[in-house]
């Protein structure tokens, strides 16, 4: 019976692979079962070894992980999870290529995350960014509280699109992304983003 976290790490860091996607299939196929172990801790525990060993199985493993904790997250706990899975990917088709359908290695999957996470077009985020720029310049955050929320959420959204963005150039820079108008056009003024 699994009675805690360092139980079940114990029970499963020896393993191969297989028995963590085992461990990850239950509670993908139950969305009300609850994991005792982090997905979290699962994620960082696969990742390095996906890298160090270029394995597409602990890929699969940590990217598994990373959605069911973007699963069972809201706001930016949500978004860093997804953003780990993604950075992953990107690593892993810059490696290996691309491959339609794959869990890892199918860069629509990003680009679709990606494109889902532009809530405005780029003319809206370069005036944001340009506002941003210039109160930070100034040295002088509004003692408004309405302000102050208003500059903390501008700034929330451009730092979400920059690190999406971020996937998309490491994909661009590995010849991996075929150009797209838009997307070049986000990609252009991603250094601009805080």
């Amino acid at each position: 019976m699994e009675i805690d976290q360092q139980s079940i790490m114990n029970a499963l860091k020896d393993k191969g692979p297989e028995a963590w996607s085992a461990y990850l299939r239950r509670f993908e196929d139950d969305p009300q079962l609850t994991s005792r172990l982090s997905m979290q801790v699962i994620f960082h525990y696969a990742a390095p070894l996906a890298k160090d060993r270029e394995s597409l199985d602990w890929g699969e493993v940590a990217v598994r992980a990373a959605e069911l904790e973007a699963r069972n997250c809201s706001g930016v706990e949500h978004e860093n999870a997804l953003l780990w899975a993604m950075n992953l990917r990107s690593w892993f088709i810059c490696k290996m290529g691309s491959r339609s359908g794959h869990l890892v290695l199918d860069k629509e999957i990003i680009l679709r995350w990606i494109s889902e996470g532009l809530p405005l077009s780029v003319q809206p985020a370069r005036e944001k960014a340009a506002r941003f720029g210039a109160t930070l310049t100034r040295g002088k955050v509004s003692s408004d509280s309405k302000g102050t929320q208003l500059i903390a959420d501008d700034l929330r959204l451009l730092r979400r699109i920059k690190h999406r963005l971020n996937v998309a150039k490491v994909l661009q820079d590995c010849g991996q992304l075929t150009s797209d108008p838009e997307l070049d056009e986000w990609l252009e003024i991603r250094e601009l983003l805080p």
